[in-house]
This record gives structure tokens, C-alpha cells and sequence, in this order.
């Protein structure tokens, strides 16, 4: 079965700026939940979906796949599952890939185990 963890992380964040990218006991608040889902042996792919360079970075940098937003689904008002169902199209363009299995993890829950995904 293949499985893929979409992780929605846009740029622009009006309540607490750029909190993608808060320091939190030493890591973005980001790299928790991408190692999380890197550590979860039932996901095949960890993706990062956002619009923004430097979470972009600091994706990679902590093992996930990058895809990059457009500005149409990138805004306040743009959804989650956008962004979910843009990532899925351009994975299956570009690899040909069709999870049986998505899971959506939100960057600001970063207290979960692997065995909670």
C-alpha cells in the first residue's frame, strides 16, 4: 500500500507570524511534526506544501519532499485541502504517484507520536 503524510505550511500566517518557523526547544515547530511522520513506518512519502522559500528550506533540510504552492491556494482564505489536493495532482504528474493512503498532518500539533499518525 502506498501512503503518503501532506503537510500544509504556508507563509503568511496573520495570528502568530511566520509560526511555521518558531524555534520551540531547539527546531522549527515545522520539523516536528515532518519527523514525526518520517518515523511513522506506515507512510512512504512525508510532503511539505507550501509557498514560501524558507519553509521550503527547512522542510528539506528535515527529510520531506517540497511542493510548491501557487498564490491562488495560498492565502488566508485558501484551504487546507487546497493545498492537499494541489500536492496530490503534482505528485501525480511529476512521479506518477497515487497514494491508497493520505494523511494530513497540521504543522502546529507537534506533541504527536509516530504511533499517533
Amino acid at each position: 500500500m502506498r501512503s503518503v503524510a501532506i503537510i500544509p505550511a504556508r507563509g503568511g500566517s496573520r495570528g502568530i507570524p511566520r509560526k511555521n518557523l518558531r524555534v520551540i526547544a531547539g527546531k522549527p515547530l515545522l520539523a516536528y511534526t515532518i519527523e514525526r511522520a518520517l518515523a511513522t513506518p506506515s507512510i512512504d512519502r512525508v510532503v511539505v506544501s507550501t509557498d514560501d522559500v524558507e519553509i521550503g528550506t527547512v522542510a528539506a533540510r528535515h527529510g520531506a519532499e517540497v511542493i510548491w504552492r501557487p498564490a491562488e491556494i495560498s492565502g488566508d482564505r485558501a484551504s487546507s485541502e487546497a493545498a492537499l489536493l494541489h500536492a496530490l495532482d503534482e505528485l501525480a504528474a511529476r512521479d506518477d504517484y497515487r497514494p491508497d493512503l493520505v494523511v494530513m498532518l497540521q504543522a502546529t500539533s507537534p506533541l504527536r507520536r509516530p504511533d499517533d499518525v
